[in-house]
């Protein structure tokens, strides 16, 4: 992930002053994370928060397993060629799309498809490789969601 996400633990039945805390990360303590709210949260895995009685030195332990979802993110840009692979496709598999339709700078259709999965590679309805630049997308999703935005084709 690019940005963080906040496990939060609810305090029951004690106050931050009469515990202390331990985060872990797959069983490895996350040094430094002493309070309720792990809010450095970037990858997949189960994080377990531990809260210790300091009168007692009784201790608990609850879980949590953060899933990381597919791809959330529209590419900008795909790069068929260079390096085989990666970034070929105009990967919209996320997005449930219905349909896409792809414009060049003077605003003619170049490229439509129903049901778009991540069948672009940078080339027109007729087959041909649509040249280096930018090209502009509407994208048709999630039943009623309408996107109109960018993408650049780079050889």
């Amino acid at each position: 992930a690019t940005s963080p996400i906040t496990i939060t633990a609810q305090a029951e039945n004690y106050t931050a002053s009469e515990v202390s805390i331990k985060w872990y990360n797959e069983g490895v303590e996350i040094v430094g994370q002493t309070g309720l709210a792990l809010n450095t949260v970037l990858t997949a895995g189960e994080y377990e928060i531990e809260v210790t009685y300091t009168e007692t030195g009784c201790s608990k332990s609850e879980f949590v397993t953060v899933v990381e979802l597919e791809n959330c993110t529209i590419p900008q840009g795909i790069s068929p060629g260079v390096s085989p692979g990666l970034n070929d496709k105009f990967d919209l598999s996320s997005f449930d799309v219905q349909s896409l339709e792809i414009y060049n700078r003077n605003g003619t259709l170049v490229y439509s498809k129903t049901n778009y999965v991540d069948e672009w590679e940078g080339q027109s309805n007729a087959g041909d490789e649509l040249p280096v630049g930018t090209y502009y997308y509407v994208m048709k999703y999630q039943g009623n969601k309408t996107k109109a935005s960018w993408v650049y084709i780079n050889r």
